[in-house]
């Protein structure tokens, strides 16, 4: 009889199948597009060209050279301009194309900065800040003379224009003096008669009345070169007035001359206007900013803390 063979087996084992919540996506990383600054610079020329807009047009809004509009859109080429203010012009072109939510303005940034980053630095060797140098005796004489001569005129300043007191002379003349008079007293009062007789002859003096008139005619030369004096000096005060008015920008103005009927007129912008006057002008200003006002050729200040200025009077008291 054959024998029966059992074979014994164990639990089966279930293959674990995971759910298809548990499965884990494998995410593929693309790698994106590199971007540059040329790329960059054709996006935003093709935002411009949407907008039917011209470089010209682009500058005259942002007042930035078309040149460096044109090296923006070409990827920043040939631009010598530094990187901050290249930064700053880009950030404004696109902000007036209203490209501030397509993330340009920060990638321009970040690649305008790594720019900079990777440039070599220019280190060049310094100097030595303390160099020996040897003492010349030309200029120890110099300094020397200098300060001498400084000295000496310091001294004679300071000291030599002081007044100088003659107490001490005073002092030692006083006894001399004091004899002489006595020597002099005793014969003066011996011949008191005969001074006397002397005197008494000259007491009409005729000379008195020539100096008199001599004085009258001073006086009177005096009066007669006022006289011609001030006719002279109104000749000069009289002269015309000549007012210049000019103006940076388009605005208004209104004149009247020596108290005449008055005139609105219009200004353009860097044009001369030009009045003639005898005595005065009435001037009222539309934009005192945007004016510049001259008499004779001198500038006049302008009160320039409001932009309109009414019946404002010009004359010769004006002039320096």
């Amino acid at each position: 009889m054959p024998k029966k063979i059992v074979v014994r087996t164990g639990p089966k084992k279930e293959k674990f199948i995971p759910l298809e919540d548990e499965i884990i996506s494998e995410e593929v990383v693309v790698p994106e597009e590199e971007e540059s600054l040329q790329l960059l610079g054709q996006q935003i020329s093709e935002a411009r060209i949407t907008k039917n807009l011209s470089l010209e047009s682009v500058s005259g809004h942002l007042h930035i050279p078309v040149n460096t509009l044109q090296s923006i859109e070409d990827g920043c080429k040939g631009n010598v301009l530094p990187q901050v203010f290249l930064r700053g012009l880009v950030r404004s072109y696109c902000l007036f194309l209203e490209l501030e939510n397509t993330g340009i303005i920060e990638k321009t940034d970040r690649l305008l900065k790594s720019d900079v980053e990777n440039e070599p630095l220019n280190l060049k060797s310094l100097r030595p800040v303390y160099e020996n140098r040897e003492s010349k005796p030309i200029g120890i004489i110099l300094t020397f003379l200098v300060l001498i001569v400084g000295g000496f005129f310091v001294y004679s300043f300071y000291f030599l224009e002081t007044p100088i007191s003659f107490n001490g002379d005073n002092k030692t003349l006083t006894k001399p003096l004091v004899v002489e008079v006595e020597t002099i007293i005793e014969p003066v009062q011996k011949s008191t008669p005969a001074i006397q007789e002397s005197v008494s002859p000259a007491e009409p003096s005729p000379e008195i009345p020539e100096v008199s008139t001599e004085i009258t005619l001073v006086e009177k030369q005096k009066t007669e070169n006022t006289q011609t004096i001030q006719p002279i000096a109104l000749q000069n005060t009289v002269e015309p007035l000549v007012l210049e008015v000019e103006a940076s920008e388009d605005t208004w103005i209104s004149i009247a001359v020596d108290k005449k009927e008055t005139k609105d007129v219009r200004l353009d912008a860097d044009k001369i206007q030009q009045w003639e006057a005898k005595k005065q002008y009435l001037l009222t200003l539309g934009n005192t900013h945007a004016v510049r006002v001259l008499l004779n050729g001198r500038e006049i200040e302008t009160n320039r803390v409001n932009q309109l200025l009414t019946d404002w009077v010009i004359d010769a008291s004006l002039l320096p």
